[in-house]
């Protein structure tokens, strides 16, 4: 009877043994070693003992080849990424599937002025600012494309709300490299090639797009390298924009303008808190007898505005655009400013060449004690994530910001105006994918053209999501 009892509480156990290990693997080695222990007291004979030991082996290979086929079924399915994203990619990355978008919706309230020719006619209201769905993928691992639509701002043909559409090819050997095709950014301007999701004032300074078309975007075809985490280095030639805007609202009457521009950069540290970003880019285009004309709204986009400098238009040959930039952090302050100019060579001979320039310093200051994030490979500054998420027990980023910009039209027998703006404003960032702006900005003063004198102010709040 006692060793019933023995043998009936061994099974017992090692029954106990297999259904609490923590693994399968561990239970069989309790379930071998436990077999051991009741042979050599005798309550089980060596029969059994052979038995149930061969048992639990068949058991244990059973289990290690069932972990293997899960992990590789597991290799095998799609990674599915959504935090702060919707992607689809295959576990060797040599595929991935990018869903993203963004909604910009902006409010502004304005304060109009006479000024001493022609008051200004400003209207309040609220506007969806940018509303972008795009899609991203990589195929091959070197091979990717993106195409993106405005729905904000459709206009009347579908071309007008296309904003990036390209394919690239990535070569990442002992030296780096990209050949992009199809419509993007051209290179000129570090406000420019940021972002709209990463800008830090509600719209980009006065002369940041003064001197391109639609976007900043054209068709082209560009190459882009990198080397020893110092420098990069980007070279393209363009056309006209997908819509048929070129850059500075030049007209091609004849034919599409030809670019060429390149832009380098130069960081010689970027760490996670410490930057600094040096870049020169410049253009020479021939718009083959065509018409130019600059102008450019005081930072403000919401409903009506008048554009208080204007060039109107005028007859243009050749042209060579340029820029410097110049930009640092040291951990939660910041600054960046950048100038720019057009040469415009006039197809009259009678008429002189004309030059145009603008340019903008700003600060910033991350209270909660946040950086600014810099994207070595591209050259551009990104948005601070949080330390603290809102809704986690965080009060997310909190951004003060200040800039002065200025821009000027006016040269020989073209008065478009010279305009003076200083913006100050706040930022927060709830977090990565969320982000709400106030920004307060004042007319200094408009030199010449047909708004000379005007002083009119804004205030203008924006809500924006990014994924």
């Amino acid at each position: 009877m006692n060793r019933r009892l023995i043998a009936l509480s061994g099974l017992t156990l090692a029954a106990s043994a297999v259904f609490c290990a923590p693994r399968a693997d561990a239970a069989n080695d309790a379930m071998t070693d436990l077999l051991k222990v009741l042979k050599e007291q005798g309550t089980i004979t060596q029969e059994a003992y052979e038995q149930l030991s061969g048992a639990s082996k068949a058991d244990d290979e059973a289990n290690t080849a069932d972990a293997a086929q899960v992990k590789q079924a597991a290799q095998t399915l799609p990674k599915i990424e959504t935090k702060g994203k919707l992607e689809f990619a295959t576990p060797d990355g040599d595929f991935s599937w990018r869903l993203g978008g963004r909604i910009h919706v902006d409010a502004a309230f304005h304060d109009n002025d006479d000024g001493t020719t022609q008051a200004t006619d400003f209207h309040s209201g609220v506007d969806a600012r940018r509303a972008r769905l795009d899609l991203t993928a990589t195929l091959w691992r070197a091979w990717m494309f993106k195409i993106q639509y405005d729905f904000a701002d459709s206009g009347a043909t579908i071309d007008d709300g296309l904003r990036d559409a390209y394919l690239r090819y990535l070569y990442k050997g002992a030296q780096p490299f990209s050949v992009t095709v199809g419509q993007f950014k051209e290179y000129l301007g570090l406000e420019s090639l940021t972002s709209s999701n990463d800008i830090t004032f509600i719209e980009r300074a006065l002369p940041s797009q003064t001197f391109h078309g639609k976007d900043g975007r054209r068709l082209g075809l560009g190459v882009s390298t990198y080397g020893h985490d110092i420098w990069t280095a980007s070279a393209g030639v363009f056309g006209r924009n997908a819509s048929g805007e070129d850059f500075g609202g030049l007209e091609a009457e004849q034919s599409d303008p030809l670019v060429f521009m390149g832009r380098l950069t130069v960081s010689p540290w970027h760490t996670t808190n410490r930057i600094l970003h040096l870049a020169f880019a410049g253009s020479w285009n021939s718009s083959d007898d065509n018409r130019v004309r600059f102008r450019q709204r005081p930072e403000s986009n919401v409903t009506s505005v008048d554009r208080l400098v204007n060039t109107d238009t005028f007859d243009v040959d050749t042209m060579v655009r340029y820029g410097a930039e110049a930009a640092g952090v040291y951990g939660p302050f910041s600054m960046q400013g950048e100038y720019l100019r057009a040469e415009v060579d006039r197809h009259i001979s009678l008429n002189p060449d004309v030059g145009f320039d603008g340019w903008y310093v700003f600060g910033s200051w991350i209270i909660t004690g946040e950086s600014r994030a810099y994207k070595f490979e591209d050259g551009v500054f990104q948005n601070p994530k949080p330390y603290g998420i809102v809704g986690k027990g965080g009060i997310g980023a909190w951004e003060l910001v200040a800039r002065y910009s200025t821009l000027d039209l006016s040269d020989e027998d073209i008065i478009g105006g010279e305009e003076n703006n200083v913006t100050m404003g706040l930022n927060w960032y709830p977090t990565p994918n969320f982000k709400f702006m106030a920004n307060y900005v004042r007319v200094l003063d408009v030199k010449g053209g047909g708004f000379d004198g005007a002083e009119p102010d804004t205030f203008q709040l924006r809500a924006q999501a990014y994924w």
